[in-house]
């Protein structure tokens, strides 16, 4: 026997694909002798398909089981599914240049990622733009008027692709459109085309622990879920090109992650929360942009019953929750600051953050850099664009606290009178999508208190 895993799949309108997984669930929990207990509700991130997600669902409640065999019988775990699409990383560009723009397989790299773009997209006048952008590949190093048609047109498709009501002082709210018209689209190309680094942190850390990009521009960082080629040490205008088509795939599925756990799983988790017995506890566990489904969830229009809320890298900020963060702006609240501010989450709020992520913390500077400068480095604990995967959370009240080893110690997030706990994964998660671990899921079997 083990906890079994109720699918819940939303079309990219966020939209039920099929209606009836919903009264399964709720069959489950209103059967005649269940033992249920507790119900987990897990979302995956950017950059999963579907068999990869039901892999991290399988692993992850794998990891329970093992850490925890009393969850078994007490537990019914919700896996959504919802389209975040990838792009295909067979063609890479090879290292060993000092520019991407001097690299021979650049422009057809950059060729197939505004093809992949069509799939995120899935528009007919989106397409026709990627073409158009396509036409401008060969010679965009050296003729600023295509750099400017090439930024412009970018920017035309996320203004059609992105939601306006999303757009947050913690994340940044300026557009490749504001900034194209502000400065012309060849500057933007020269900013995100100045080499990213990774800042110091104290401990370790530093440039050298980037790790996984060798000098290439179209490598991503870390596995599932990991933010594909959002940054590295190259620079030009080709490097710039890539990381704008990822960073717009970037806003684009940060975009679809808000609007799924708003519009879709937080009204489904109202119906069911209406249909089961009200003794049963709701946890909610999110990876990456998963981590952004959930807690759109809890912020949703409908008040929900929710016990436990964990973050595994999550992919927004790291000011997300905070009421205020920027103190020469202390009316700027972060997107989900009610969620903290309004206790929406009964019990503790759990974030697990590792500087080994660096998929998370790569948006960020290309975030500064859109909204206030030309940053180097990854954003950090101080800096006012940071990622709650590299950092935790920031500017709330909070507990700072190791992730534990198995058998290295317990738990306790009722003592301490906090309800937000970073939890610093450096020694134990190894890279963005390293979550479903026993590591990790002891952190929910503690909150469970199973």
């Amino acid at each position: 026997m083990s906890i079994p895993i109720f699918e819940v799949q939303l079309d990219k309108d966020a939209n039920l694909v099929i209606p009836s997984q919903e009264q399964d669930i709720i069959n489950a929990l209103t059967a005649a002798g269940n033992t249920f207990t507790d119900v987990v509700v897990i979302s995956h991130g950017w950059n999963n398909d579907m068999d990869e997600a039901r892999t991290l669902y399988h692993d992850f409640f794998g990891s329970l089981e093992q850490v925890s065999p009393a969850a078994v019988g007490k537990t019914l775990a919700v896996g959504i599914l919802w389209p975040s699409k990838k792009f295909d990383e067979a063609d890479l560009i090879p290292g060993g240049a000092a520019s991407a723009d001097n690299d021979p397989v650049a422009d057809s790299v950059l060729l197939q990622r505004l093809e992949g773009l069509k799939q995120v997209f899935d528009d007919p006048q989106a397409d026709a733009k990627l073409e158009q952008m396509k036409a401008l590949v060969a010679g965009l190093s050296t003729d600023p008027s295509k750099q400017d048609q090439f930024v412009s047109l970018m920017g035309a498709i996320l203004d059609q692709h992105t939601d306006p009501a999303q757009r947050s002082d913690d994340e940044g709210k300026a557009t490749l459109s504001d900034r194209a018209q502000k400065d012309g689209g060849a500057k933007v190309l020269k900013s995100f085309g100045l080499p990213i680094t990774q800042k110091v942190k104290p401990g370790g850390g530093g440039a050298a622990s980037v790790g996984g990009f060798a000098g290439n521009p179209a490598l991503h960082p870390g596995g599932a879920g990991g933010a594909a080629g959002l940054g590295d040490f190259f620079s030009g205008i080709k490097a710039g090109a890539l990381r704008m088509v990822n960073f717009t795939t970037y806003n684009v599925m940060k975009d679809r992650a808000g609007k799924m756990g708003h519009d879709a799983v937080n009204p489904l988790l109202q119906r069911i929360q209406k249909a089961v017995p009200q003794t049963l506890k709701f946890h909610l566990v999110g990876h990456s942009f998963g981590g952004r489904l959930v807690t759109a969830t809890v912020d949703g229009p409908n008040a929900l019953r929710v016990q436990t809320l964990l973050l595994l890298q999550a992919a927004y900020s790291h000011n997300g929750l905070a009421q205020t963060f920027d103190p020469n702006q202390p009316s700027k609240s972060g997107f989900f600051h009610a969620v903290f501010d309004n206790h929406k989450v009964t019990g503790p709020i759990l974030i697990t953050h590792s500087k080994n992520d660096s998929a998370v913390g790569l948006a960020y500077p290309l975030a500064s850099r859109l909204n206030l400068d030309d940053a180097a480095g990854m954003g950090d604990a101080n800096d006012l664009f940071g990622g709650m995967g590299t950092n935790g959370a920031q500017h709330v009240d909070k507990v700072e606290i190791t992730l534990l080893a198995i058998g290295g110690g317990n738990y306790d997030f009722t003592t301490s009178g906090k309800r937000v706990f970073n939890l610093n994964g450096d020694a134990i998660i190894q890279s963005h999508g390293d979550v479903a671990r026993p590591e990790t899921a002891a952190v929910l079997a503690a909150a469970m208190k199973l």
